[in-house]
């Protein structure tokens, strides 16, 4: 594993490195945050200027959102389907 690799890990992934890395806009990133859809799990904004740190886990949670909604599958649909994962299941 490169020394680039194990850093990206152990502080996170930006915003701009998520949204690359998961295939989608950094605008679509912001919105889903907002919207409480998928916070970061690392570091939260807050306030103008800081930036939001995600986890592994988070990158594995907007893929999962981007496929489906690639599949065709309504975002008011996938918000429900989070929801009952996080409130029922501890995610």
């Amino acid at each position: 594993m490169s020394a680039r690799r194990t850093v990206e890990q152990s502080d996170g992934y930006s915003g701009h490195r998520a949204a690359e890395i998961v295939g989608i806009t950094y605008r679509q990133l912001d919105c889903w945050a907002r919207t409480d859809l998928v916070r970061p799990s690392m570091r939260d904004a807050s306030g103008s200027g800081t930036r939001r740190q995600y986890t592994y886990r988070d990158l594995l949670e907007l893929r999962t959102i981007k496929t489906l909604l690639d599949a065709g599958i309504k975002l008011e649909s996938v918000r429900k389907v989070f929801g009952y994962l996080r409130d029922n299941l501890g995610w």
